[in-house]
C-alpha cells in the first residue's frame, strides 16, 4: 500500500460495541453501518482499560497501561512516549486531532486554577512543541471550559452563558439524564466535526493526513439535542434486570464502593425506576445518532475534497458503558462485556468489505496495525499486534486472548481480565476471590464459576495464560544496545 494513504481514527467515549444498528437493530447509525459493510468488524475487540485515559494513551502508544504509565484517570501520559502521531510525522504525515484527548487530567476538581490547569492539559509537549505527537490540536472533553466554549461564545453568547452554567440541564433532569434545549448546530458534537472538516478542507491533498476525530459523547450525563432523543420515542426499550444472586457472587469490595470510597471511573449500582432507566437508554442511543450523523457529514468533506478512496478509517471507542446490566451504570472496576467490549470497524485501501470478523482484538493493535497498513514495521517498544493479515482476508486471527486492566493503586485496587474466545477470568491482586464466566454457555455472565469445583481446570489454565501474558507485557524498553 502506498504511503499516502491518509488515516482517520474517529473515537467515541463510553460507546458499547452493541450499541450500533449493525449489533441492534434498535439503533438508528445508519453512516456506520454502511462502514461496517464496506470494511470489517472486529467483533470482538476489547479495551486496555474500562476508564478513559488508560485505553486513550494504550491506542496512541500501543503499549499496555502499566507500561506507558497513565495507569488511570487523572494521571498523565509521560510526554517522553512515543506516539502515533510522532511515528506518523517522520513519514511526513501532517497530524490533527480534534475533541477528546484526554491524555491529561480534565481539570474538574479545582475551578479555582482552571485557567492555569486548562493551558497545562493543552499545552504541547516541550520537546517538539506538538501535542503528543499531533501537529495541531483542539480541545474538547467533558467540562464546560476551553475552545469548545470560545467558539460558542462567539456564535451566541447567551447560549455559551447557559451551557457553562448548567450544560443546559432541564426542570426535569433527572441523575444526568435529560433532553437538551441546546440547538443541534451548536453542540459540541457539532463543534468536534466541525474542526475536523476544516482540518480536511484546509489540508494540502499531496501530504498525507492523520485526523482524529474524537467524540465526547454518548458519556454520561445522557443529554441528547431534544430532535435525537425523540428518535426512539416509540421503541418499547429493553431494560436489563439485575438478578439480586449476582450480588452474592461479586468480589466483596464491589459490593461496598460507599465504605471504600469512590472508584474512578464510577461504576455505581443504582435503584432506578425502569421508567427512568428506559429514558437514559434512549438518550444514550439519541447521542449515538447524533455523533453517527456528523460522522456522515465528516465523510461527505473526505469525498468532497477527493481522498475518500484513499482514506483508512478506524471507528472505535475508548471502553463501554454498563447501561445498567448487572444493576451497575457507567464505568469503573468492572469488567463485564458491556463495558469492555468495543465497537471496532476498519474500512478503507486494502481491508476485506463486508467481513465480520470473531478474532480477538486490543486497543494496543491499532498503532501497529496502521502502520503496517502504510508500509512501516512495528516499531521496538510497541507492544501490539498488528491485525492487518486479518482485516485483509488472509488470516483467521493472530490473538488468543486479550487483556483489560484497572488500576487504582490509592484506592487499593488492582486487578487484571483475560478473555479467550469461550472465557473470561478477572483476578483482584491480594485477593483470594475473582471472577470466571463461561460466555459460551452463560453469554449475560450471570454466573460466577470462580470457586466453582467443576472448573477448578479451566481456571488453573486460563491463570497460567494470564501469567505468561503478563510476563511477556512488561516493558522492553530501553532497547539493549549491546551484549556485554
Amino acid at each position: 500500500m502506498k504511503s499516502k494513504t491518509h488515516i482517520w481514527l474517529i473515537t467515541t467515549d463510553q460507546m458499547r460495541a452493541d450499541a450500533m444498528g449493525t449489533e441492534n437493530p434498535t439503533l438508528q447509525t445508519p453512516v456506520l453501518d454502511k462502514l461496517a459493510s464496506e470494511g470489517t468488524v472486529m467483533a470482538n475487540a476489547y479495551c486496555a482499560s474500562p476508564v478513559c485515559t488508560p485505553s486513550r494513551a494504550s491506542i496512541f502508544t500501543g503499549r499496555y497501561p502499566h507500561v506507558h504509565g497513565a495507569w488511570n484517570i487523572g494521571v498523565s501520559l509521560d510526554e517522553d512516549e512515543v506516539t502515533l502521531g510522532d511515528y506518523l510525522k517522520q513519514e511526513n504525515y501532517r497530524t490533527v486531532g480534534v475533541g477528546k484527548m484526554h491524555f491529561r487530567p480534565q481539570c474538574k476538581t479545582d475551578f479555582s486554577r482552571e485557567a492555569e490547569d486548562v493551558a497545562i492539559r493543552d499545552r504541547g509537549r516541550e520537546k517538539d512543541n506538538t501535542y503528543y505527537g499531533l501537529d495541531e490540536h483542539h480541545i474538547s472533553e467533558d467540562n464546560p471550559i476551553g475552545e469548545y466554549l470560545v467558539w460558542l461564545r462567539e456564535r451566541d453568547p447567551v447560549i455559551a452563558d447557559r451551557f457553562e452554567l448548567d450544560r443546559y440541564r432541564s426542570k426535569d433532569a433527572e441523575h444526568d439524564v435529560w433532553e437538551s434545549d441546546m440547538p443541534a448546530e451548536l453542540h459540541q458534537t457539532y463543534w468536534i466535526a466541525e474542526k475536523s472538516i476544516e482540518a480536511i478542507m484546509a489540508h494540502d491533498t499531496e501530504q498525507p493526513l492523520f485526523l482524529w476525530t474524537s467524540f465526547v459523547d454518548p458519556h454520561h450525563p445522557f443529554d441528547p439535542p431534544k430532535a435525537y432523543a425523540k428518535l426512539y420515542d416509540a421503541v418499547d426499550m429493553k431494560v436489563p434486570h439485575a438478578d439480586p444472586d449476582e450480588l452474592r457472587l461479586r468480589p466483596e469490595h464491589l459490593l461496598h464502593q460507599s465504605s471504600k470510597g469512590y472508584w474512578p471511573g464510577g461504576g455505581e449500582p443504582h435503584a432506578y425506576a425502569e421508567e427512568h432507566l428506559s429514558r437514559l437508554i434512549r438518550n444514550y442511543y439519541g447521542m449515538i445518532s447524533f455523533i453517527d450523523e456528523q460522522i456522515g457529514r465528516i465523510m461527505d468533506c473526505w469525498k468532497q475534497k477527493g481522498m475518500y478512496d484513499n482514506v483508512l478509517v478506524v471507528f472505535t471507542s475508548d471502553h463501554g458503558e454498563l447501561l445498567g446490566d448487572h444493576g451497575l451504570l457507567y464505568k469503573g472496576p468492572w469488567f463485564y462485556e458491556g463495558l469492555t467490549r468495543i465497537p471496532m470497524i476498519v474500512c478503507g485501501p486494502g481491508i476485506a468489505q463486508g467481513q465480520r470478523s470473531s478474532a480477538l482484538m486490543e486497543h494496543v493493535d491499532i498503532l501497529p496495525t496502521l502502520l503496517e497498513a502504510i508500509g512501516l514495521t512495528r516499531p521496538y517498544g510497541v507492544q501490539g499486534l498488528s491485525q492487518w493479515e486479518v482485516l485483509n482476508g488472509t488470516k483467521e486471527f493472530v490473538r488468543e486472548s486479550a487483556i483489560t486492566s484497572y488500576d487504582a493503586h490509592d484506592r487499593g485496587i488492582q486487578a487484571k481480565c483475560l478473555r479467550t474466545n469461550r472465557y473470561k477470568l478477572v483476578v483482584f491482586a491480594g485477593e483470594e476471590y475473582g471472577e470466571l464466566y463461561d460466555l459460551l454457555e452463560d453469554p449475560d455472565e450471570r454466573c460466577n464459576l470462580f470457586f466453582d469445583h467443576d472448573s477448578r481446570e479451566v481456571k488453573l489454565n486460563l491463570m497460567e495464560m494470564l501469567t505468561h501474558r503478563l510476563i511477556l507485557a512488561q516493558d522492553p524498553l530501553p532497547e539493549r544496545k549491546a551484549n556485554w
